[in-house]
């Protein structure tokens, strides 16, 4: 393989690399984007029905007295179709209002009651769906639970799309940027090696020096004039040394 050719590769291979570092890195940010946007919708959705809660809850309401709950997370829910369920539970963990009617009045998982005591949000996964849950007070403390279950599906459906695209988006750019700097490779060998390749025809006594050449054409140039004119002498010598023998 000659010198341009494996500049050309390597300055090929360089700018792919780059490309696909590149393309892996925005894929790991718009996932994390992703991910964030998730739990910043969920958690306004949370935000909205503890407020709506509370906000009876602070008039003497017991939890199973808010009837405008239930309609609350149903409209939640038709308006989200990555939401599977909605609870609403009470500290002892059954479910009071819920978008699962058959589900009201059960027990919810133990794991939520305990996380009731946690501040802010929290999430957990479980059996390819993640829960997202808060909680909210009354005067007396804690008086309930909320827990959103969200499909993984619709997510790793956003992922699989942004992962594709961007094998659409990178391919093609990968491809040209390598054509780029394999091109950019091989003119910049032709600039740097140009002189070299007319010093050496002026030596091989294929080309004659030019007004304009550079130095080092020039001493080639030189250096050939100099083997001519030793090879001139050699032959005289060689000649005057017959002409001594026919004499002798």
């Amino acid at each position: 393989m000659t010198f341009v050719s494996r500049l050309a590769l390597l300055l090929a291979a360089s700018v792919v690399t780059a490309v696909v570092a590149t393309a892996v890195i925005a894929f790991a940010a718009s996932e994390r984007v992703s991910e964030e946007i998730e739990r910043a919708r969920v958690a306004h959705l949370l935000s909205a029905v503890k407020q709506n809660a509370e906000a009876s809850l602070s008039i003497g309401l017991a939890l199973d007295q808010i009837s405008t709950l239930q309609n609350r997370i149903e409209r939640e829910k038709a308006g989200d179709p990555s939401i599977l369920a909605i609870e609403v539970f009470n500290p002892s963990g059954r479910a009071v209002y819920s978008t699962d009617v058959s589900v009201t009045g059960e027990t919810v998982a133990a794991d939520w009651v305990r996380r009731l005591s946690a501040p802010g949000t929290w999430q957990a996964v479980e059996r390819g769906e993640t829960v997202f849950g808060s909680h909210f007070e009354n005067d007396l403390g804690v008086a309930g639970g909320i827990a959103v279950t969200v499909s993984d599906e619709s997510h790793l459906n956003r992922v699989d799309r942004l992962a594709v695209d961007l094998i659409l988006r990178a391919a093609p750019l990968a491809l040209i940027a390598a054509l780029v700097a394999a091109g950019a490779a091989i003119a910049f060998s032709y600039v740097v090696t140009r002189p070299f390749d007319h010093a050496a025809r002026v030596l091989a006594g294929h080309e004659a020096v030019g007004a304009d050449d550079p130095d080092l054409v020039r001493l080639a140039g030189q250096a050939r004039a100099g083997w001519n004119a030793a090879e001139a002498r050699i032959d005289r010598g060689l000649q005057q040394l017959g002409a001594l023998d026919d004499a002798g």
